[in-house]
């Protein structure tokens, strides 16, 4: 059986993969266009947004109704809190060629993110990397963190997916007869159990989509020793960050510095100490 093949049917795919526009639009300061093959006929558009070399990296998998073109605004957030962010996209959607599907987004997503890493390596960039998945994007961080973890820094995700039918049914897809396993399907819970990489999850209160118990399910599957979930008031599945507003960017920051061991209490003290023998 072709993989993803009870998920990706016509009807389904239109739900999971709206249109967007695929008018050009200027990049904005700070920021770079990156275009890379995903095959011979499939190119992908994705952004760059820059801070700093040595700033962390955000790789970050969107939901599929974002292009780079609507992130931009957002992105100035996360610039602000000192990190460079590189925005993923998928085959189909926006500017890019092709068809979408669930399975050519597993495929792409795994090419996309080596890519991305000897692309930014090439830049100079010497940050560590964190991947961050909103949506339907979550199963492709936790595929790219489950798959790839040792190069990883941190796993954060936004409105994560839990059990596959329970999403497709809520998107208003007619799944009844499919018979879809979690095997079958995006095996999210499988995949999590076994990162361990540091893991930040963003629920929005009112997700009509995924309940909070799928959320809490997710996080409480999460082989993270250290992990940390935040559910947001009012929040609905798509608004989370837009909801969170500043907070949400700077918890996301405040993740990061204390993976990265930034502006811990014994970097403090280090730095206190150096100060008074200076």
């Amino acid at each position: 059986m072709i993989p993803y093949s009870k998920i990706d049917q016509p009807e389904v795919i239109s739900l999971l993969f709206p249109s967007q526009s695929n008018a050009a639009s200027p990049c904005p300061e700070n920021a770079e266009d990156v275009i890379f093959e995903a095959d011979s006929r499939v190119i992908l558009n994705c952004r760059y947004y820059f801070k700093d070399l040595e700033a962390p990296v955000l790789f970050l998998y969107p939901a599929t109704d974002v292009s780079t073109d609507s992130f931009d605004t957002v992105a100035t957030k996360y610039l602000k809190q000192g990190m460079n962010v590189f925005l993923a996209s998928y085959r189909g959607c926006g500017k890019n060629s092709g068809t979408p599907s669930v399975g050519a987004m597993y495929a792409d997503s795994e090419k996309l993110f080596q890519l991305a890493v000897d692309w930014l390596r090439d830049k100079g960039c010497t940050g560590h990397l964190f991947v961050m998945g909103q949506s339907l994007g979550s199963i492709c961080a936790i595929d790219t963190v489950y798959k790839n973890g040792e190069s990883i820094k941190g796993l954060i995700i936004e409105s994560g997916i839990c059990d596959t039918t329970a999403f497709l049914e809520a998107m208003g897809a007619s799944l009844g007869h499919a018979g879809i396993s979690e095997e079958e399907g995006f095996n999210n819970i499988e995949k999590i159990e076994k990162i361990k990489n540091p893991t930040l999850i963003f629920h929005g209160a009112r997700d009509r989509l995924v309940a909070i118990a799928e959320a809490e399910k997710l996080q409480a599957s999460s082989g993270a020793r250290t992990k940390q979930f935040f559910v947001i008031p009012g929040a609905e599945h798509h608004t989370v960050g837009h909801t969170g507003g500043d907070l949400y960017v700077q918890a996301i920051k405040q993740f990061t510095d204390t993976v990265c061991g930034v502006n811990t209490w014994r970097q403090k003290r280090r730095t206190h100490k150096r100060n008074q023998q200076g």
